[in-house]
């Protein structure tokens, strides 16, 4: 029975990653993400409903869409199955048995998804715009905001954590207020980022989150010097250096990384 609980915590959070690459196509487009239909990037016709079914239907379409036969890039899948995979770790995360799911480990369980799901849309627009889209941040700040007072209504948080959301909420917000008005800055678009984990991550897991994030970067930037380089873009080549690298997409990896580290320590022990 618990392996069929899981199977269907695995399909909720694979539902939550066909969102995701939705928004992932759509944000940067300034397209509507709640309202307008599915449709295929490439000849945009109207996808059914069994064009839609998270992981199956790219298995059972061979990876192409029914009606041009375009090739759907294989990050759909894989971000449907690491949501999958997430959603398991996350739930397992709250340490409660599948017999004892009650109403409040539901709205702990979306929360957490909730921040996982923000966390891969800020990544993969990063890894693939070299932006940080804050709107998604801001929207989950307000999550945030609205689990804090769920929290103080059912007398479920302590004193500081409440304070910890103010300050780190507060923060993000002037800067966010700050790098709109004056510049944007992608440096200050990455405190801002560090900021909104810290609402849902604790200092241990952030600071190693950190860790791990700057051994990725630094071994990305050794691997592009010792790499050949096509001598007719060296150009091109000296004006993409540190600046060019997604690092909001190495630090959500790395956060990713340190969850699942976490779980496998806790699941093992």
């Amino acid at each position: 029975m618990e392996i069929v609980f899981y199977i269907l915590i695995f399909i909720i959070g694979t539902l939550f990653g066909s969102f995701s690459t939705l928004a992932i196509y759509r944000l940067p487009l300034k397209k509507d993400i709640v309202k307008e239909r599915s449709f295929c990037p490439n000849c945009n016709h109207k996808l059914g409903v069994f064009d839609l079914i998270p992981i199956l239907s790219y298995i059972f379409l061979g990876g192409k869409c029914r009606y041009c036969k375009e090739k759907i890039s294989k990050k759909y899948l894989i971000i449907e199955i690491m949501s999958g995979i997430l959603a398991v770790i996350l739930f397992k995360s709250l340490e409660v048995s599948f017999i004892n799911v009650n109403i409040s480990v539901l709205l702990d369980f979306i929360y957490l998804m909730i921040y996982g799901t923000t966390m891969i849309i800020i990544a993969v627009i990063d890894k693939e715009k070299k932006i940080i889209y804050r709107p998604v941040i801001i929207f989950g700040t307000l999550i945030c905001l609205v689990y804090m007072l769920y929290l103080c209504v059912v007398g479920s948080y302590s004193n500081a954590n409440i304070y910890r959301y103010i300050i780190y909420t507060v923060s993000i917000l002037v800067l966010y207020i700050l790098n709109n008005v004056k510049y944007h800055n992608y440096i200050i678009d990455l405190v801002i980022f560090i900021e909104y984990i810290q609402l849902f991550v604790n200092t241990k897991n952030v600071l190693i989150t950190i860790l791990v994030s700057a051994l990725i970067t630094i071994v990305k930037i050794v691997y592009e010097k010792t790499k050949p380089v096509d001598k007719s873009n060296i150009l091109m080549e000296e004006e993409s250096e540190v600046t060019e690298l997604p690092i909001a997409f190495y630090i959500a990896i790395s956060n990713f990384i340190v969850m699942f580290a976490e779980a496998f320590m806790n699941i093992i022990v």
